[in-house]
């Protein structure tokens, strides 16, 4: 099975806001995430990984390092639990944010998505978009060691993603499925589209989780 990045579009702050807001409220609210029932079967320990990242998770404002302190000590998170922290961001994000291609789940890496890069980079695209495959610090958890990897979009990336893609004619009847002239790279160009314009015409970053 391949390497998949689910895309959202989402205000980043307000991502943020929710680690150790406190608000059980809140935490309730994001059981209601599409996302939510999937993870949650699937993870173990992912309601104690949520309920961590809203109740224990400490803010730099009211860290009190002490010697010999490890960066998962400080706030108030679990380094074996890092993995978990990742899935439960991703449907955090999912309750804050947009789920951008749903239908497909997300950007599936292989000979498609390379072939759509490279049209971009041939039009003068300056990010490498494989990117969204390997881990970032984006969120203030512990490192993963392996998935979910957790990439961020800023708007400045967003607007200059856009602009390479909108000199691309994307052959709009290739795209649809049911043709029989369906191209699976031009779908991968229109999703790649798509997802960013989406996420520039509502001036929201992008947060993408592969796995």
């Amino acid at each position: 099975m391949g390497m998949c990045a689910i895309p959202f579009a989402v205000d980043i702050d307000q991502v943020k806001n929710v680690l150790g807001c406190k608000d059980r409220e809140l935490l309730e609210r994001i059981k209601t995430a599409d996302k939510y029932n999937t993870y949650a079967s699937q993870t173990v320990a992912f309601d104690h990984a949520l309920e961590d990242l809203i109740f224990h998770y400490i803010k730099p404002a009211d860290r009190k390092p002490a010697s010999g302190s490890t960066e998962a000590s400080v706030t108030g998170l679990n380094e074996d639990s890092a993995h978990v922290y990742g899935y439960a961001l991703l449907v955090i994000c999912d309750y804050v944010g947009t789920h951008l291609l749903p239908f497909c789940d997300g950007f599936y890496y292989g000979q498609d998505f390379e072939a759509a890069v490279d049209i971009l980079k041939a039009n003068g695209l300056q990010i490498d978009l494989a990117i969204m495959f390997e881990f970032k610090k984006v969120f203030d958890i512990p490192d993963i060691a392996d998935f979910p990897a957790i990439h961020l979009y800023s708007k400045q990336d967003i607007e200059h993603i856009v602009s390479v893609i909108d000199q691309i004619d994307i052959d709009e009847d290739k795209t649809d499925i049911d043709n029989e002239d369906f191209d699976e790279v031009q779908q991968m160009l229109k999703n790649i589209r798509d997802s960013f314009k989406a996420c520039q015409e509502q001036q929201l970053e992008m947060v993408s989780f592969a796995h």
